[in-house]
């Protein structure tokens, strides 16, 4: 068995990096888990335990649906929290201007569950995770930081590929390692 997951990966530009560095900073007497910057993706569906023969017919079903899409655009821009500012659990920078994501990610979907992969519960809401919140005392503290950033525009991202990763737990931290990485053409919208 191996745990898997697909996803969009995220190079992070300037004014993300020094945001993230930022955030980092300002709370670093905090509990908080922190995303490696070379490590930021969207996920766009979490396959969990995979058995090894399943593998195959998952490469060839994202691939046989990646080659219909074409390279595309969104926009990273503003910062929030899930669950909430009282509970937060996780600390997103948001992502606008993803059609052309959610549709794949709906296709995506269809044919995973079609090869018997439960299907997601949650609504696709598309963001980067930058951190998994353990405990926050000062939460006054990170609604500062959440609300001088929520109209902060990142950056444009163009997503030119999907990547079918094997996520290795590790004490420091889960290690992504890429089962096959599926090009979008370049013709992009």
């Amino acid at each position: 068995m191996k745990r898997t997951f697909i996803a969009a990966k995220i190079s992070p530009g300037e004014k993300l990096l020094e945001t993230y560095t930022k955030l980092r900073n300002e709370l670093k007497n905090e509990k908080i888990k922190w995303v490696n910057s070379d490590q930021f993706h969207i996920t766009l569906f979490f396959l969990g335990d995979t058995d090894e023969e399943m593998i195959p017919r998952v490469r060839t079903q994202i691939g046989n649906l990646i080659d219909q899409f074409s390279a595309f655009y969104i926009n990273l821009s503003g910062l929030g929290v899930f669950k909430n500012l009282h509970k937060p659990r996780v600390l997103w920078a948001g992502i606008y201007q993803y059609d052309t994501l959610k549709e794949i990610k709906e296709r995506i979907d269809e044919e995973m569950v079609s090869l018997g992969f439960p299907a997601e519960e949650r609504d696709f809401k598309p963001h980067l995770t930058m951190a998994r919140l353990k405990w926050i005392n000062d939460k006054e503290k990170l609604k500062g930081l959440i609300e001088g950033y929520k109209n902060e525009d990142f950056q444009q991202v163009k997503i030119n590929e999907c990547i079918y990763y094997e996520s290795i737990l590790k004490p420091g931290g889960p290690v992504y390692k890429p089962i096959e990485k599926f090009i979008l053409s370049d013709s992009y919208q």
